[in-house]
């Protein structure tokens, strides 16, 4: 039997080795979206970690955007290189703490962090006993009343943009993305029961306006093509979700804006 999680690794390792830093999110746009959602809670003099950094362009953003001490962590040692490298080449002015760890075990001391952000790193541990740990550890490593931004997907976002697809004859995007990457996007209910003890949520960031017209009406415009991710239109629909950033509450990608409970 394939093991799915040492399968996704090596794919990870692969893309870095390619040296395109939008590999790993083709859908740049949308993390434009995100990185904005995350310099929210961004101050100066913040001490920051970008969890599952891939080849560092959130906190690279973070760094170029409020002066904080940055910190980022990957479990793959290529996608550490990689980042490292195009800070050098883009922003050699940065001063940004990458190390090859894994999310379930932070080499980091006990409320060392004012915020932690994750990019879609959370739906890469195939388990949900794995994300558990991964929740708590983060929660470990934040100080009192610290941020924790989590930019994962979730089933129940996914499954409203697929109630919308289905109307215009538009084929279903499946949950475990195996069409490119697996994941394991979260139960909603199930992940703010969870860290409920923990966390306190603050807000809900939902990106719906984007997916709306760049999963529904970009594909209805580019058929029989396949939509592309860097078509004008992508651009335009992420101009508009400045403005209006939730449409029905559809699309997996959510914002979720924690804070750590003082006890």
């Amino acid at each position: 039997m394939v093991d799915e999680a040492e399968q996704l690794k090596q794919v990870y390792d692969e893309i870095a080795i390619s040296g395109d830093e939008r590999t790993t999110a083709c859908d740049f746009n949308l993390r434009d979206l995100e990185i904005a959602y995350g310099q929210e809670y961004i101050r100066d003099g913040d001490i920051v970690l970008d969890a599952g950094c891939g080849p560092g362009v959130a906190i690279r953003a973070y760094a170029k955007s409020r002066s904080i001490k940055a910190h980022a962590i990957d479990y793959s040692a290529n996608m550490i290189a990689l980042a490292k490298k195009l800070t050098s080449e883009q922003a050699p002015e940065l001063k940004i703490d990458f190390q090859c760890a894994s999310v379930m075990s932070l080499p980091f001391g006990d409320a060392t962090f004012d915020v932690v952000t994750t990019h879609r790193c959370l739906m890469a541990l195939l388990d949900w006993d794995l994300q558990q740990k991964a929740l708590l550890e983060i929660n470990r490593v934040l100080k009192p009343g610290g941020m924790y931004v989590m930019m994962e997907g979730t089933v129940d976002g996914l499954d409203r943009l697929n109630f919308f697809r289905r109307k215009f004859d538009l084929a279903e995007i499946e949950a475990d993305g195996r069409d490119r990457l697996f994941t394991k996007k979260f139960d909603e209910k199930e992940l703010l029961s969870f860290v409920h003890p923990h966390y306190e949520l603050i807000r809900t960031q939902r990106f719906g306006m984007y997916y709306f017209i760049t999963r529904i009406v970009h594909p209805l415009l580019a058929a029989p093509e396949a939509p592309k991710y860097d078509s004008r239109i992508n651009e335009i629909a992420k101009q508009i979700a400045k403005v209006v950033p939730d449409f029905e509450s559809i699309g997996h990608l959510v914002g979720f804006a924690l804070r750590k409970r003082a006890t």
